[in-house]
């Protein structure tokens, strides 16, 4: 088995259930925020919607495909792995977009969006390039 893909198949499990939550938890009720203390300024900022669309959604969609290529890959279904470095790589730049966002523009923090950062730079981080 291969370790690499299995960790980058917890990681992408790890953050769909991150922006899943983030995503139902939007436009309700506050979202509790224990470290920071600043994730409603950020969910209900205008950057956090791309075309009316919430960007937790995205980033769901993200996960869901980085985690479906890892279970592929680990089941011996398809050989996916080397299709996720690129977008491995967009959704690391656009992480470092947004928490700079938080932290230049809004000037608050939400953890949530914090953590799906560090998954995004850990799958960005194990998708080495790898032949097809």
């Amino acid at each position: 088995m291969n370790k690499r893909v299995l960790a980058i198949a917890i990681v992408a499990f790890l953050g769909m259930v991150d922006t899943f939550y983030i995503s139902l938890k939007r436009g309700g009720p506050p979202v509790p925020c224990h470290v920071t203390k600043g994730c409603n300024d950020v969910l209900t900022s205008r950057y956090s919607t791309l075309a009316g669309i919430p960007i937790a959604w995205f980033g769901l969609a993200f996960y869901l495909v980085v985690f479906s290529c890892a279970a592929f890959e680990l089941t011996g279904a398809a050989r996916l792995m080397h299709l996720v470095y690129w977008p491995a790589l967009l959704g690391f730049l656009i992480s470092l977009s947004l928490t700079s966002i938080q932290a230049f523009v809004i000037h608050a923090f939400c953890e949530y969006c914090l953590m799906s950062a560090g998954f995004v730079t850990t799958i960005f981080l194990l998708s080495k390039r790898t032949p097809a």
